[in-house]
């Protein structure tokens, strides 16, 4: 393999390695996305829930709950 072929093979393996790391990003970022989606309907969920609830227990230390 001459020199101008090995400097070509290597240009294209950083390219290729460019590309993939672009992609690899891409699909982290749209992962983390879903995720965090996933993440703010709970509290979305949980902030309706609490609005909707009209009775309000004041906490004594002292007094079991159950």
């Amino acid at each position: 393999m001459s020199e101008a072929e090995s400097r070509r093979a290597g240009a294209r393996k950083r390219s290729v390695r460019w590309i993939e790391s672009l992609w690899e990003g891409r699909n982290t970022t749209s992962r983390e996305e879903d995720q965090k989606e996933e993440v703010l309907a709970v509290f979305r969920e949980l902030a309706m829930e609490s609005r909707s609830k009209g009775e309000v227990r004041e906490y004594v230390p002292w007094q079991p709950l159950w």
